[in-house]
């Protein structure tokens, strides 16, 4: 894959070949067209005017092929029009609506030939703007990043090359005390076979070979879905994948390399380039040797997947975990199995069984990859470690709650790796790695380079591995200290909930863990928050040693006095001005458009809650309201609306004048420019949300209510041998007929009254336990289209097909159209 700088240059040179002759095709259609006018205006005749306009418009050059057409097909026409010839019953009223039919159409030539030029404009000018001076605008842009970056940069320094020490035997201690010492001897013996385990695999370590074909590709592609290397390093990256000699050599080098890692020594200082983020918050990357890379990232992978395997089989293994007193014990399981049967009593669904699935599926080390050798690809949707709240991908979980960065002394990282059995050999090669020296991209030439001192490098899989071995520890500690609670972590962020006693011991294992390893909390984000039913005298986080802040997340915050998150208008403010400064840096009308595709619509949408089956329709309202605020701020000259503002922009730049709003929203394909509509997103959940929370929670208790009907009469009509009970039964299903009650409770999954379960033959039907009801989203089948596509598409058609004569806005063939997807979907680099 090229590089964007290459694919721009290559579309803006390809762009300004096609326009030319895309101009030379219009003034040829435009004559030929006025040519057919001017001979229709002279016949006098209707049906004969009609038919000279049809023969003539087949001839005109580069027009579509209109026998074929969806809307207008002339072979139909014609033969209307040849009925007329001799039918006095196709009046000239008739033929008036036949000729302006055919007359529309070829007006629709016309505008696609406008349209197409003026998409050539607005693409040449897009890929010309990079060499543009930089606007008035752009320079306030550049001088208040520029003092930002400098600003964070120094913070970063304070933290990378002075050392906050830390006492390794306290660490060794602590880490004792959850795990070798702890009072369970499951956890001990699980914590003995973990050790063992993580032996067992660095004495393997060299008994298979390492980097073959398949393991050098992975290491490459997986590098390519980070977000660590630069353009021109992906670029090559790319072409190592498609040389077979190359990787090859690679492979013997990679394979030298690790035969030699006892005396690994980096390749030189490596350069540190920071980069803005959509917040406006900046990342620092590693710019490091590419070979020197996929070493690493080899090394990361194979280490972060033993991990994982060792750490979930010593997690879930009997006995270690704690549950929280709130799960049924042995004896109600036993009764739900007894009363609803084996189909369906031991399927869960409680919300404490759904959390503990999601726990352990989606949150429970999700840093670190699953499978086998050269299966650690599976996560590359997640954000890496070092991330905030930026681009927040799809699948990201509302789960942010308190907020911590890590920041240990690098002597902390050696010392857990230390005490789960990790050996000297790879100690001395991770110490390697992490006390790097290090220079910035921006600093002065002859600057020297410095040690680390503390933190790892983001976005790499060694670093990943390192996290996540650290922060496994609290995972389980505040499991154990909390008598069963779980730590609800998405990297270094982590969020808890229960009652006031769960929380403040699960603040104070926190506490303890940070002080301990060296970790600072992010104070600006870590809070608390006690939801009270209405009416409760209980004070609020009364004798409670909790945070104080709010508990935020994205642009929502939690409300105490509802229990539900509602937007940060607050934050939305700070938004807003952000948004507005990015729209100004534009410098072209498809920059503007990218910029207000993910920064004004994804942004926003990803860092509001994610609308699902709780969401309810007053909430839904505050998103679409806060949206029509944004737009009334940042687009306040044009109505509040970004369409107008997009419109006269295009006007200003281009002189196109009259354009459609289906132009600006079509998808690229259709030739659209592709601005994305943040209120479409929202109305499509419009009809399928609550009206209220409590509407939400009253028909959740009148499903479990008829649900618990259903099955008690599944259970009597099954019969259970209790003769005592007061029920009319039929005589063929009660114990009147105990062969044909047992077969039918047999056939319908249900125990039998007999045996271990004969202490339950006359109790009468569950009557103390809620059962719980599982709810999920159907996906709707798609077609070619999303949804969002569909609405676009739909809301906007008659406008489109009455201006272009279909829904094609542009001329196919005559612009690049594959270079220009392919730009689009490039990612977006924001200007400092």
């Amino acid at each position: 894959m090229v590089s964007s700088n290459t694919l721009t240059e290559t579309l803006h040179t390809v762009t300004g070949i096609k326009i030319p002759e895309l101009r030379k095709q219009k003034q040829a259609y435009e004559r030929a067209k006025q040519s057919l006018l001017e001979k229709a205006q002279n016949e006098a005749d209707s049906r004969k005017r009609v038919q000279l306009l049809l023969d003539g418009s087949e001839e005109l050059p580069g027009i579509k092929d209109l026998r074929s057409h969806p809307l207008f097909n002339i072979h139909h026409l014609w033969f209307f029009v040849e009925q007329a010839r001799f039918d006095p019953s196709v009046s000239d009223r008739v033929l008036a609506d036949y000729e302006k039919t055919v007359r529309n159409q070829l007006d629709a030539e016309t505008a696609n030939y406008d349209f197409t030029e003026l998409y050539g404009e607005l693409v040449k000018e897009w890929t010309s703007s990079n060499n543009t001076n930089t606007t008035d605008s752009e320079s306030v842009f550049v001088s208040l990043g520029h003092e930002d970056m400098h600003q964070q940069r120094a913070t970063l320094k304070e933290y990378v090359f002075h050392a906050k020490e830390t006492d390794t035997t306290a660490i060794k201690a602590y880490l004792d005390e959850i795990f070798a010492n702890n009072p369970s001897k499951e956890v001990v013996s699980a914590f003995e076979k973990l050790q063992s385990q993580i032996k067992e695999f660095q004495t393997n370590w060299d008994r298979s070979s390492h980097f073959e074909t398949e393991g050098v590709t992975a290491c490459i592609e997986n590098i390519l879905d980070s977000s660590v290397i630069s353009d021109s390093k992906r670029s090559a990256l790319r072409g190592f994948l498609e040389n077979k000699i190359v990787i090859s050599e690679i492979k013997d080098a990679m394979n030298m390399r690790m035969a030699a890692r006892s005396s690994f020594a980096l390749d030189g200082p490596t350069v540190i380039e920071q980069r803005r983020q959509l917040n406006g918050r900046c990342r620092f990357y590693p710019d490091e040797d590419l070979l020197q890379m996929i070493f690493l990232q080899y090394i990361g992978a194979k280490w972060a997947i033993e991990l994982k395997r060792a750490l979930t089989e010593f997690t879930f293994a009997d006995g270690v975990l704690k549950s929280p007193s709130g799960k049924l014990g042995k004896q109600a399981l036993r009764r739900r199995q007894f009363f609803l049967g084996n189909g369906s009593a031991l399927q869960g669904g409680s919300v404490e069984d759904n959390n503990d699935e999601t726990w352990r599926a989606d949150v429970f080390l999700d840093q670190l990859p699953n499978g086998v050798e050269y299966n650690w690809m599976d996560d590359e949707d997640k954000p890496e470690y070092g991330y905030e709240e930026a681009y927040l991908p799809q699948n990201t979980r509302n789960s942010r709650v308190l907020l911590h960065r890590i920041q240990a002394h690098l002597s902390s990282i050696f010392t857990v790796l230390r005490y789960f059995g990790v050996q000297e050999e790879w100690i001395h090669l991770f110490k390697k790695v992490l006390e790097a020296p290090i220079t910035f991209k921006d600093d002065a030439p002859d600057s020297a380079p410095r040690v680390r001192k503390r933190g790892t490098p983001i976005g790499t899989r060694l670093a990943t591995f390192f996290g996540e071995f650290v922060l496994s520890c609290v995972d389980f500690a505040v499991n154990q200290k909390t008598n069963g609670a779980k730590l609800w972590r998405m990297q270094d962020d982590f969020w808890l909930w229960g009652d006031t006693e769960v929380c403040s011991k699960g603040w104070d294992t926190l506490t303890e863990f940070s002080h301990v390893m060296g970790l600072d909390f992010d104070e600006e984000k870590t809070g608390s928050c006690q939801i009270l039913a209405p009416g409760s005298d209980e004070q609020a986080n009364a004798n409670a040693n909790l945070p104080s802040g709010d508990l935020v997340w994205g642009l929502i915050k939690l409300d105490a006095a509802s229990g539900e998150f509602v937007v940060n208008q607050a934050k939305v403010d700070v938004y807003i001005e952000a948004l507005d400064l990015q729209l100004k840096a534009c410098n072209s009308i498809f920059d503007f458009v990218l910029t207000w595709n993910i920064y004004g619509c994804r942004f926003f949408l990803q860092n509001c809650r994610e609308i699902d089956v709780s969401t309810t329709r007053q909430q839904l309202h505050e998103l679409l309201e806060t949206l029509r605020r944004i737009q009334s701020r940042v687009f306040r000259s044009s109505n509040g609306s970004v369409e107008q503002h997009l419109k006269r922009m295009i006007q200003d730049r281009s002189g196109g004048s009259d354009i459609p709003d289906g132009f600006l929203y079509y998808p690229p394909v259709l030739g659209g420019l592709g601005l994305e509509n943040p209120f479409i997103y929202l109305n499509l959940f419009t009809h399928s949300t609550a009206k209220s929370s409590e509407k939400f929670l009253e028909k959740l208790f009148k499903d479990e209510e008829k649900e618990y009907r259903s099955r008690k009469q599944i259970f009597e009509e099954l019969g259970t041998g209790n003769e005592s009970s007061g029920q009319t039964i039929d005589s063929d299903v009660s114990g009147d007929n105990p062969e044909k009650s047992q077969s039918r409770r047999a056939a319908g999954g249900f125990p039998e009254p007999t045996g271990e379960w004969a202490d339950l033959r006359d109790e009468p039907f569950m009557n103390e336990l809620t059962l719980g009801i599982e709810y999920s989203s159907q996906a709707e089948a798609r077609t070619s289209w999303n949804n969002y596509e569909k609405w676009v598409i739909q809301l906007y058609a008659k406008e489109m097909e009455a201006r272009f004569g279909g829904h094609f806005a542009i001329k196919k063939g005559l612009l690049p159209a594959g270079l220009i997807k392919l730009l689009l979907e490039s990612r977006l680099t924001w200007k400092n």
